[in-house]
């Protein structure tokens, strides 16, 4: 029992210092600026794309990299044990923010109205990243594979939407 004790400590204290890494990493979110917006939830930002670890300079969604880096981290979120997906909640809950207001940056630059099935879904993925944070380890295991279907539908809906106006 000790052994099972002092592993279990171990392990917790080295998901506590990869956390605390990766929150360093993604830079400052400014929560209370956005607390005070009465804008709608689906046109706020929630973030921005520099502070975004590895994403630096990217001005939005549009770029298949920054794509492409979301659906890795999907993929690797789905395979984790569920302790250490929930070590990994802040900095997935950062990026999902960031990509949310990515695509809100590349809606508003191009002038572009969101539909009801883009507000709902975006208002869903909000709900998710508050609802995750009081959830145990194996809570949240069970809960990501609609999350990501969520996340999965939102990128799917802003590529689709960027297609046709380049057309």
């Amino acid at each position: 029992m000790k052994i099972f004790s002092r592993t279990l400590g171990l392990r917790s204290l080295c998901s506590l210092a990869t956390v605390i890494a990766l929150a360093a990493c993604a830079g400052n979110d400014s929560s209370a600026d956005r607390s005070a917006d009465q804008t709608p939830m689906s046109q706020r930002d929630t973030g921005t794309m520099s502070s975004m670890g590895g994403m630096q300079g990217m001005q939005g969604m549009t770029d298949n990299s920054m794509m492409t880096q979301m659906q890795s981290h999907m993929r690797m979120m789905d395979g984790m044990r569920p302790d250490s997906m929930l070590a990994t909640l802040p900095t997935h809950r950062q990026m999902v923010a960031n990509m949310i207001a990515g695509f809100n940056k590349d809606m508003r630059d191009m002038n572009m109205t969101s539909d009801n099935a883009w507000n709902s879904t975006v208002d869903s993925l909000r709900q998710d990243l508050t609802r995750m944070t009081e959830m145990s380890a194996s809570e949240l295991q069970q809960f990501m594979s609609a999350h990501a279907a969520r996340v999965s539908r939102l990128m799917g809906s802003h590529q689709a939407m960027m297609k046709d106006m380049k057309m």
